[in-house]
């Protein structure tokens, strides 16, 4: 890398794309993809990347090739302001890969998450089977707010076993309740179907009523 490069520009790269590009890019193919993500103009020079980073010209189309083959990004054609035909780059794979990864990262994070708030609930370690449970319910698609849901449940009820969420989370899952908005409306409408309508009462003749 030449000293005019640190003097002309400052290149930045985000740390998300740093810790999940792939790690068996070479310097060279690292550099150009950071070119990219620098440059308003998708448009593939490789003059202007070899000068940018004094590399030789064979070394560019090499590296550029080699992230084609990767599919780290995509060669295609458009055209410019006069309406001719010319070849640019898209680095939308590269941050469709980072968001993959990010994603993963997150839900990777909420299980380790839910796992320790069961475990804080308990006060206690979890048991490999308890881990087996638990797994199931994200397996099957539990979401996080439900799996919380029915903790607090069992916390209300003073029960710190996971038989008992493990029931709750059947019992939803059958009544079709997706959510925790779900099971409180349908708890709402539970209660409301089984108060006793107090103006019925009071219209019913006790003294004349048959038998």
């Amino acid at each position: 890398m030449s000293y005019k490069l640190l003097s002309d520009k400052n290149f930045v790269i985000s740390s998300n794309i740093i810790k999940n590009i792939d790690k068996d890019l070479t310097l060279s193919e690292f550099l150009i993809i950071l070119y990219y993500l620098n440059n308003n103009n998708s448009v593939f020079d490789a003059d202007k990347i070899s000068e940018s980073f004094n590399m030789s010209l064979d070394d560019v189309m090499t590296s550029f090739n080699s992230l084609l083959s990767k599919e780290l990004i995509e060669l295609k054609q458009g055209k410019d302001l006069d309406g001719r035909l010319e070849d640019f780059i898209s680095i939308d794979k590269i941050y469709e890969k980072v968001m993959k990864s990010l994603k993963e990262e997150d839900k990777v994070k909420e299980e380790e998450d839910i796992f320790d708030m069961i475990a804080k609930e308990f006060d206690r370690k979890l048991t490999p089977t308890d881990f087996e449970i638990i797994n199931a319910w994200l397996t099957m698609g539990t979401s996080k707010e439900m799996i919380i849901g029915a903790l607090k449940e069992a916390s209300y009820n003073g029960v710190k076993t996971l038989k008992f969420i493990d029931q709750k989370i059947y019992e939803w899952n059958k009544k079709g309740l997706k959510t925790m908005d779900d099971v409180n409306n349908y708890m709402k409408s539970k209660d409301t179907s089984s108060m006793i309508d107090l103006s019925e009462i009071d219209d019913i003749d006790w003294l004349n009523d048959d038998e």
